[in-house]
């Protein structure tokens, strides 16, 4: 349900109502009541009504009649301490709170979570399932499922819920479950087996199904950093421009790029040269750095981030040329490469045009 600063809200779990005066996020809200406090509500436990008190009560008879009457919204408070984890559970609760030994079991399904939950229940019977029940729970709200005598629930250890949580508009998915139900039927006969339940306000043996702790999604994806913001301002506004009908140029740099922004040059005289045979140590060097130089002009033009240069060991000389050039080269920093993969032969070169 959606509220506006101005709506006329009725309190669900206690007597009462207000007027919304702000909404501080998705889940909270300020509410001025009759003598002009304003009070942090959950918006799970508020109901919009009309400007009078008949609205008021046409409203809630209305939605009486299209609710579940075994649906019943959780006695939950934001971040309250002490209040079970966010997830799913079958709540065991005996029907007489003063018999609690004695009297039938009531079985609920629980949805302590801010998000609605589709769910399917299984028993099982003798080693087969048997599907009981489907259907979905509101955020944050209980459902009833049935009511067994004490010599009926050897159906429920080890049968099995399937859930799924969906939140509507912005929210954080989290994965399906299919969770068994696991308690020992002894527990039933043991009063310490019930205590008080905060989100029931009654005694309860909580089952716990699935917690969403555990079933949380990680968000996998490139990390954020004002280089990757402004490579991807540089390509909208690429895609924006007038198409260019012009071939595309072939770049020097297209076969070393390991990505869009990353390139590693092989300078090794074999990778540049079809044939060394006759060249003078001298001769080889200067095709060496000619081609350093031409990648690193390039590298300028494209506005590569990061150059590999792999150099080899050697004896020094060529190392030596690439790390003077670089020393007269503004707006780079330099650095050997890592050890592990490239040993003590490859320099990388990173480019800092904001500098």
């Amino acid at each position: 349900m959606k509220f506006k600063p101005g709506d006329r809200v009725a309190f669900l779990n206690e007597k009462g109502g207000g007027v919304i005066a702000r909404i501080v996020d998705e889940k909270i809200a300020y509410v001025s009541i009759e003598d002009g406090f304003e009070i942090p509500y959950a918006l799970t436990d508020l109901l919009k009504v009309g400007d009078s008190m008949a609205d008021m009560t046409r409203h809630i008879e209305e939605e009486d009649e299209v609710a579940n009457p075994d649906q019943s919204p959780l006695f939950s408070v934001p971040n309250k301490l002490g209040q079970i984890a966010a997830g799913a559970y079958l709540a065991i609760v005996p029907a007489d709170q003063e018999q609690l030994l004695q009297s039938p079991l009531d079985f609920y399904l629980v949805n302590h979570t801010d998000s609605e939950m589709l769910f399917g229940i299984y028993l099982n019977r003798s080693g087969n399932f048997h599907g009981i029940e489907y259907g979905f729970v509101e955020a944050d709200s209980k459902l009833f499922i049935r009511q067994d005598e004490r010599n009926q629930i050897e159906d429920w250890p080890n049968g099995l819920v399937q859930i799924m949580f969906f939140g509507p508009g912005k929210t954080v998915p989290v994965k399906p479950a299919s969770a068994s139900i696991s308690f020992k039927p002894v527990k039933i006969y043991k009063e310490d087996s019930f205590p008080f339940d905060a989100l029931l306000r009654k005694k309860a043996m909580m089952v716990p199904l699935a917690l969403l702790e555990d079933l949380a999604i990680k968000a996998e994806g490139t990390e954020v950093t004002t280089e990757n913001i402004k490579f991807l301002n540089e390509k909208i506004t690429a895609g924006t421009r007038k198409q260019d009908n012009t071939p595309k140029v072939e770049s020097l740099l297209d076969k070393h790029k390991v990505d869009d922004r990353i390139a590693e040059v092989d300078l090794h005289i074999t990778e540049l040269s079809d044939s060394i045979s006759g060249l003078s140590n001298v001769e080889m060097l200067k095709i060496q750095m000619d081609y350093f130089r031409r990648c690193m002009e390039q590298a300028e033009v494209e506005k590569m981030s990061k150059m590999i240069f792999i150099h080899g060991v050697g004896n020094g000389t060529l190392k030596n040329e690439i790390l003077r050039y670089l020393r007269n080269t503004p707006g780079v920093e330099f650095y050997d490469a890592a050890y592990a993969r490239y040993g003590m032969g490859a320099t990388e070169v990173f480019f800092y045009r904001n500098k």
